[in-house]
């Protein structure tokens, strides 16, 4: 008991720092403790009785012979000295012995009753304090920004760092620096970050005081950290993108550690002591920083925030925009890095599109002026690509709604895996984005056409992908009318049409964004490290992007690192892989064989090699990292815009400005909003007209795209727009557009218009040519263009 006794006080001395959830164990303990003592007590009353009964019997000379009573005796007459002449003075000592015996253990009992009656006195000391340290944590920021996760990294960079730079060796990659060996998974990080991650996401328009808390804190009750692991559906193959991007943020970090270490010392700031976020703020935006990450998010509606102000605790939330997960998962990223802001998170977000019309964005870099060149970039169009005017196009072009989503997914990922520049612009880390649930159509096993076809193509193309839906899937089917996590689908009993979740989707939705961003970055830092060249080199990771190049031996470019043994090589073995060829695979089509993709792969890798460069190739050829600098993306449209996608083309104002410089003529068209849809409109009905005219063209023009609204009603009936394309007296292009159909919804359409020149039948007009496009309404009584695109291809 003694040593039970020492061992529980010494666990309850050293629990008092433990986690909350270890309580039940110390209560465990005590109880147990308890039940040791009542034994043993039980023990010692048992044993006195029987022994009485063994002295009345020696004292009266009785016994009956049972043989229960006659191994009591033998027992008891074995563990008693019998150095007694007579019966009376034997029986006197052995008296005396059990009544000093059961004195002594009367004192023990009493100080275990003692330790017992502290121990708990201590335990419950120690909840109290727990739960107010846990109030004052989520209470106030400022209290628990001490041992906040945001400052845990700090100090662990700033400890990294110190032994860095005293070392005088740049070696140590993010990986190295940030984070102990062997690297932590993103599922035990987050699970011991828990108070962290709920205050991270509190709303900067909640700074006050935490009004959606519990709400909050409900949905992080539900989405549990193993919830977020399953959204992790597939990750890159080539993890050169995943490298690139934390040497990025290696220099951005190190540049702002640096100011941070001078503004400590100028200021005398001990090492736990904050600095003010409005010193951090200027640290940010210091002219001589390097460059942020660039971060690009597109999608539609869902992914810009339609209804996601609705909420069980308020009338009103944030307005679409700011509340949308996008935005959610910036103020997040910097709430959990104390201010500092390492990533620039762009969103290219409108109503109405999908993966379609972001493959016209993409091909003609229709991105607003200060969006630079992604590093990572998110599709989020899942919900649009399933939406009912998606399967209403399919059927226009004689498809099924899974060959649409086919065709457009891998046109959409060829085309940003495919480099626009080579050395200056490699494609960026592309993710996938899967949230939709429903409920466009009713039948379950339609609406996991998106998941399926999201998961073949990133399994092909070895990409990375995101689910939200398979996180929630099973929450959100066994109450379907719940709107927490998913749409609305009920109106009190009334099934209903619902698309756009609420604000509880868009705070998960960040959570399951943020948590596979981490995963990226422990994974890639949990794999095998490649020595060095040179003392100034980075670290890198051994990945399958690798090249291990045999030069044409036979050990297949064998290296015996992180455990490898060096090869005996005492026969060559025949019959490996070969190198893999750079770049994207073929097109998987049905035509696709086994018989063929090797010999179709190495040819398409052969005639693109200038695209296919690497890191080191391109800094040999004297380009610099794309950590230092950045291109922006080419543009290839002589003319181009998209409603809403630029910072000042959200309003008729921010339209007429963007097409003033290029309208020589215009009788009775102007910029409009009407039904929250900006777009250049006829104000004067049949017969309106307007005229753009680009002097001396600076490049090639191939191709003209207008993106056009088609609606439905009376107001639309019979609307046509006549546009004819002209350099000089050639007639380059002509056609009449519809904006009218007969489905009951608005929808945007890419209409594409081919430049040739009539005399030599040769495509597109030549730099320095002169070119004039006329716009006339030649049916209905309105028309609505929310796109231009003049570009040469």
């Amino acid at each position: 008991p003694g040593r039970q006794i020492r061992s529980s006080t010494a666990a309850t001395h050293s629990s008092n720092s433990r986690p909350t959830q270890q309580r039940q164990r110390r209560s465990l303990s005590l109880r147990s403790l308890l039940i040791y003592i009542n034994v043993f007590l039980a023990g010692i009353f048992i044993t006195t009785l029987f022994s009485g009964i063994r002295l009345a019997n020696n004292n009266n000379n009785y016994h009956d012979g049972s043989s229960i009573e006659n191994g009591f005796r033998n027992i008891l007459d074995k563990s008693i000295s019998t150095g007694g002449s007579t019966k009376n003075n034997g029986n006197e000592k052995i008296i005396t012995a059990l009544e000093n015996d059961l004195q002594t253990e009367k004192e023990k009992t009493k100080n275990l009753e003692d330790t017992i009656a502290t121990l708990m006195r201590q335990q419950q000391q120690g909840i109290a304090a727990t739960a107010n340290s846990v109030k004052q944590t989520e209470s106030s920021s400022s209290s628990s920004s001490i041992n906040s996760f945001q400052l845990q990294l700090l100090q662990s960079y700033n400890k990294q760092y110190n032994q860095n730079h005293n070392s005088n060796t740049q070696t140590q990659d993010l990986c190295s620096i940030i984070l102990p060996k062997p690297t932590p998974t993103t599922l035990s990080l987050w699970s011991h970050h828990i108070p962290n991650i709920l205050n991270a996401t509190k709303h900067w328009s909640d700074r006050e005081k935490f009004q959606y808390h519990d709400f909050t804190a409900l949905l992080l009750h539900f989405l549990t950290p193993d919830r977020l692991q399953r959204s992790v559906k597939t990750l890159p193959l080539d993890w050169t993108p995943v490298e690139r991007n934390l040497n990025v943020i290696q220099r951005r970090l190190q540049f702002l550690q640096t100011k941070m270490d001078q503004y400590r010392q100028s200021n005398n700031l001990q090492p736990h002591e904050e600095i003010p976020m409005d010193a951090i703020k200027e640290m940010n935006e210091d002219p001589k920083a390097p460059r942020k990450l660039n971060l690009l998010i597109m999608g539609g509606s869902v992914t810009m925030g339609v209804v996601g102000h609705i909420n069980p605790v308020t009338d009103k939330g944030p307005n679409r925009r700011d509340g949308a997960w996008p935005a959610r998962i910036d103020h997040f990223l910097r709430n959990l890095f104390h201010g500092m802001e390492l990533i620039n998170l762009q969103s290219m977000t409108l109503g109405g599109t999908n993966t379609e019309s972001a493959i016209t964005m993409w091909d003609y870099s229709l991105l607003a002026g200060d969006i630079p060149y992604p590093d990572i970039l998110i599709n989020a169009y899942a919900t649009n690509d399933m939406h009912w005017n998606s399967m209403q196009d399919a059927i226009a072009r004689n498809q099924t709604l899974e060959q649409s989503l086919y065709k457009l997914s891998q046109e959409f990922i060829r085309q940003v895996m495919t480099p626009k520049k080579s050395c200056r612009h490699s494609p960026p880390l592309l993710l996938y984005f899967d949230d939709y649930l429903g409920n466009e159509q009713n039948e379950v096993l339609t609406t996991l056409a998106s998941s399926q076809t999201i998961n073949l193509m990133s399994s092909y193309y070895g990409i990375g992908s995101i689910s939200y839906a398979d996180a929630v899937r099973d929450i959100v089917y066994g109450d379907t009318k719940e709107w927490w996590l998913s749409s609305q689908w009920y109106q009190g009993n009334e099934y209903i049409r619902g698309v756009h979740p609420h604000m509880g989707t868009h705070i998960a939705m960040t959570w399951v964004v943020a948590f596979n961003l981490f995963n990226l970055v422990t994974t890639y830092c949990s794999l095998p490290e490649i020595e060095a060249e040179s003392a100034t080199d980075t670290i890198r990771r051994l990945h399958a992007g690798y090249e291990r190049n045999s030069n044409g031996e036979w050990d297949y470019g064998y290296q015996p690192i992180n455990g490898l043994p060096h090869l005996d090589a005492t026969k060559k073995l025949v019959g490996g892989p070969r190198q893999k060829p750079r770049g994207i695979p073929p097109p998987l089509t049905r035509d696709l064989s086994l018989e063929h993709i090797s010999d179709n792969w190495r040819k398409d890798s052969a005639e693109n090699a200038p695209l296919w460069k690497t890191i080191q190739e391109c800094i040999a050829e004297g380009h610099f990292d794309d950590a230092i600098d950045h291109d922006s993306l080419p543009k290839p449209c002589l003319f181009s815009w998209v409603v809403n996608m630029e910072r000042f083309l959200d309003t008729p104002k921010g339209l007429n400005n963007k097409l003033k410089p290029y309208l020589t003529s215009n009788d009775g068209w102007s910029a409009a909003k009407d039904n929250n849809k900006l777009g250049w409109v006829p104000t004067s009905g049949l017969g309106s007209k307007f005229t753009l005219e680009f002097k001396k063209v600076a490049q090639p023009v191939h191709m003209m795209t207008w993106m056009i609204m088609r609606s439905y009603g009376e107001k639309w009936e019979g609307s046509r727009l006549k546009v004819e394309a002209w350099s000089g007296e050639k007639l380059l292009a002509s056609d009449e557009i519809v904006g009218f159909h007969n489905k009951k919804t608005s929808e945007t359409y890419n209409i594409k218009m081919k430049v040739i020149d009539p005399e030599s039948a040769s495509p597109g007009i030549p730099p320095g040519s002169d070119l004039k496009v006329t716009f006339e309404l030649v049916g209905g009584t309105t028309f609505k263009i929310s796109g231009m695109a003049i570009c040469d291809h």
